[in-house]
């Protein structure tokens, strides 16, 4: 049986962390309407789909810490960059004081958003969360490269590279 601790699993937070950083950085020059651009994608465009990544983290924290969502987005609920960034950097910063204390092979019990119940050990839900986020942002990637910017690595190795802890 694979045996993943809490350290392991805060590093991929970190990762996570500063990947999406990289891409919000990355995604800074774009005006409003390169933005909001349908590309055809998963979510629409450069900031559809940086706001699921999001919402996708924030609802699995929420589940991770009790307090689970029962909606992706709130009522209302719009994003600038700026305010995405700001939320986001706090889940993540909420994210690594709560895995201080997890247990990984503890089996979360939770339901999706169409309430069909599910479970998944900790560390099991932390890779899939991590995985996502990685997978749209490929997405982003490319979505930047269609409009003409210069995305940035967000690779696993990278961040490996240059990560000093």
């Amino acid at each position: 049986m694979m045996k993943i601790d809490r350290e392991f699993l805060a590093l991929q937070l970190r990762y996570s962390q500063w990947a999406s950083e990289r891409s919000l950085d990355a995604a800074s020059p774009l005006n409003e309407e390169e933005l909001n651009r349908d590309l055809n994608n998963s979510h629409g465009g450069v900031l559809g789909t940086l706001v699921h990544v999001y919402q996708g983290d924030r609802i699995w924290l929420s589940r991770l810490t009790g307090n689970p969502r029962s909606t992706l987005a709130d009522a209302g609920e719009s994003w600038t960059m700026e305010a995405l960034r700001k939320a986001w950097m706090e889940n993540h910063a909420r994210f690594q004081e709560w895995i201080k204390t997890a247990d990984p092979e503890q089996i979360l019990h939770y339901k999706n958003l169409a309430g069909v119940p599910g479970s998944l050990p900790i560390w099991k839900v932390i890779l899939h969360v991590v995985n996502h986020a990685s997978y749209h942002r490929g997405q982003i990637t490319t979505m930047l490269r269609q409009l003409g910017q210069s995305p940035v690595s967000t690779d696993l190795h990278t961040f490996y590279l240059q990560d000093v802890s």
